[in-house]
């Protein structure tokens, strides 16, 4: 083959890979059904956090789902997985997390159970499936992965965004 069209074919090659690649990159289609299954997804999360019930909340996971925390704030996980955070992979650490968590633990600590609507997710489609975002209260924001399976939709991510920590007070004997 010539080098003029060994040129061309190797251009038009990289033409069609690349549209290709554009076509697989591209955000697919959410569906009010879909739009409405990841909001029941949220809602589900909320409950099986707050009743302690740690292997309902692994299930709705991708069986490698992943949960991160840029700073733990209470006194266990920040002494099972550092006072920087951490990330934990697999059903058995996202149950693991749960069953740790100082309310779970302390049934003195129990949250009520909340009849309020969970919080609205704004979601966005992307090429593996959608991407949420979800203000919270004390201005803390989750950043979720979501995915469809066999099973319906799944967290693939759930990222929790901690505010800075409040300067920590000088104590009055400290002069």
């Amino acid at each position: 083959m010539s080098l003029s069209k060994l040129s061309v074919v190797c251009v038009a090659v990289l033409v069609m890979g690349s549209g290709v690649a554009a076509r697989q990159a591209a955000p697919q289609a959410l569906t009010d059904k879909d739009r409405a299954e990841i909001q029941d997804l949220v809602a589900k999360y909320a409950k099986a956090l707050s009743s302690c019930a740690s292997q309902e909340y692994a299930s709705l996971f991708v069986p490698d789902g992943t949960f991160i925390s840029d700073d733990f704030r209470g006194p266990r996980h920040r002494a099972m997985y550092g006072p920087n955070g951490g990330t934990l992979v697999g059903r058995a650490k996202l149950a693991e997390l749960v069953e740790t968590e100082e309310f779970c633990l302390d049934k003195s600590k129990a949250r009520a159970q909340s009849s309020a609507p969970p919080p609205a997710v704004a979601i966005v489609p992307t090429a593996q499936g959608a991407s949420g975002t979800i203000n919270l209260a004390n201005n803390a924001r989750y950043e979720d992965e979501y995915v469809k399976t066999a099973e319906g939709w799944r967290f693939k991510t759930r990222r929790v965004v901690m505010p800075p920590r409040p300067p920590a007070q000088p104590s009055s004997s400290s002069r």
